[in-house]
């Protein structure tokens, strides 16, 4: 049977509009271009009571059914900083930078993506236009066009900085002008947002976090003493919570259990953007408006799980196809290079080589859809992981890591070509003995 990714999906009742959630993955990994933030700039006590950038930023975006929310809160970053910089307020490809950070952090189909991938994107390939790479879910796992990649080398950001989970570092970073990005654990009573953008603090005792869907990226664009408060550009449409943003509780991002990945990227200066974004006079309380118009309702959103929804499902496309480039493929500077052995990089099999792609058969069968057949199924070629006397990293005669075999360079041995096993198909054994 093959594997299969069930998608979750957050349903509007009023309208069926369903937004797909759950995307954000915690990082494993730095970017390329990374350094910590440092908090030297101002003292606490100089901070000003609220910091507001959204007079900067672009119109909020929506991620409707594809699983992008880290490519929608770093490219809202990426704008913000196109705007101030070069006076440039057009849309930003989110797919480009979807696509391209999930092949970054190895992630197949549409389950999400790191918010550091987004940031090697932006980094290492800049982004192209939405008008040259739409936004459009059926390109969702299709490679972008090469005219793309050209277009994206305009502009690269220089670096990126992580953020401690602490009020002081948050509102620091934004008190000089720019937004970060996090991952936030998401609970039931963010629902209520949707009307007036206030999120309410969860109560860790009584509600369940939503454990197997619930990791969501934003940006969070300013805060406001006063409400005690954090203001949060997030991607669901400029029709949810207060045109689109939503404001969340301080004690709520400042817990490292539920607000992880805090990123703040940077263009190619470092301009001082602080000025016009400090608003001494922080007379609104957003929480106390909220409050005052409040009316009870019954619950605007139900949930479903789509089990028909395949994370690899794509008929007519590869997401890792490409016969002559690997973005990530340098024969000089790999992640894994070394001079007698490179994982992925060798002059006669690369792993996305045109001739022997990695997920490329001579029948040009879909990676993914095989209405008989397993993710990685062939009937004349089986996979590397499952044989019954032969594990991937448990072979006397045969390591992966072996000085004269490469796991992936082999004139006799593919990656995934093991003549008498399947990786996830075999009655006698486990889909993964790893």
């Amino acid at each position: 049977m093959a594997k299969t990714y069930q998608a979750s999906y957050l349903v509007e009742k009023s309208t069926g509009k369903k937004i797909k959630i759950g995307g954000c993955m915690r990082s494993q990994k730095a970017p390329p271009k990374a350094r910590a933030y440092a908090t030297s700039r101002y003292g606490s006590q100089e901070l000003p009571p609220k910091v507001d950038l959204r007079q900067h930023m672009t119109k909020v975006e929506d991620q409707s059914s594809v699983n992008s929310c880290t490519a929608n809160a770093l490219v809202g970053a990426y704008e913000y900083l196109a705007k101030r910089i070069l006076g440039f307020s057009g849309d930003v490809s989110r797919l480009f930078v979807y696509f391209n950070a999930r092949k970054y952090d190895r992630i197949k189909g549409d389950q999400g993506s790191t918010i550091s991938g987004s940031i090697a994107v932006l980094e290492e390939m800049g982004a192209c236009t939405e008008e040259t790479w739409p936004y459009d879910p059926k390109l969702v796992n299709k490679r972008p066009a090469d005219e793309a990649y050209e277009e994206a080398k305009q502009f690269l950001i220089e670096e990126a900085e992580e953020i401690n989970v602490d009020l002081y570092a948050m509102k620091h970073c934004l008190a000089e002008g720019y937004p970060f990005a996090f991952g936030l654990l998401l609970f039931n009573s963010f629902d209520h947002a949707r009307r007036q953008g206030i999120v309410p603090m969860p109560n860790l005792d009584t509600e369940e976090g939503r454990k197997t869907h619930g990791a969501h990226a934003m940006l969070c664009v300013g805060y406001s003493d006063k409400s005690q408060a954090f203001i949060v550009r997030n991607s669901w449409g400029e029709d949810w919570g207060d045109k689109g943003y939503c404001y969340i509780p301080y004690n709520y991002m400042t817990d490292p259990d539920l607000c992880w990945d805090c990123w703040t990227i940077r263009a190619l200066t470092d301009l001082d953007f602080s000025p016009d974004v400090w608003y001494e006079d922080d007379d609104r309380n957003y929480y106390y408006e909220a409050y005052e118009e409040e009316e009870d309702t019954e619950e605007e959103y139900y949930y479903y799980d789509d089990e028909d929804d395949d994370e690899y499902d794509d008929e007519d496309d590869d997401e890792y196809d490409d016969e002559d480039d690997d973005e990530y493929d340098d024969e000089d500077d790999d992640e894994y290079d070394d001079e007698d052995d490179d994982e992925y990089d060798d002059e006669d099999d690369d792993e996305y080589d045109e001739d022997d792609d990695e997920y490329d058969d001579e029948d040009d069968d879909d990676e993914y859809d095989d209405e008989d057949d397993d993710e990685y199924d062939d009937e004349d070629d089986d996979d590397e992981y499952d044989d019954e006397d032969d594990d991937e990293y448990d072979d006397e005669d045969d390591d992966e890591y072996d000085e004269d075999d490469d796991e992936y360079d082999d004139e006799d041995d593919d990656e995934y070509d093991d003549e008498d096993d399947d990786e996830y198909d075999d009655e006698d054994d486990d889909d993964d003995e790893s």
